[in-house]
């Protein structure tokens, strides 16, 4: 997996929109695009970590997949950081497991 497909993944997540992240980031949509889109752009590294600020990932987490780790992590902060790890369907199981839990 690489930063755009990581990139992708979080976007789908959050249940944004590219033309949001852009806006927020203060860049253009198709200079957005050309990061999640075949071209495969890199952004520079203030784009970067602006844009992980937008999706709540690291600049790190999006270029590697390594998250941060904290030595007071909250039960909340490593539940969320592994739940990042996980594939698309793996997280779609959780989901509804923790809903049948509540």
């Amino acid at each position: 997996m690489d930063f755009r497909d990581r990139l992708r993944e979080e976007i789908e997540f959050k249940g944004l929109l590219g033309k949001e992240i852009a806006a927020k980031v203060g860049i253009s949509y198709s200079t957005f695009l050309s990061y999640i889109d075949s071209r495969g752009v890199l952004p520079n590294v203030e784009t970067a970590v602006k844009i992980a600020n937008v999706l709540g990932v690291t600049a790190e987490y999006l270029v590697n997949g390594t998250l941060e780790e904290k030595n007071s992590s909250s039960p909340e902060e490593i539940l969320l950081a592994n739940f990042r790890k996980l594939s698309k369907l793996n997280r779609l199981n959780l989901i509804k497991i923790s809903e049948v839990l509540q």
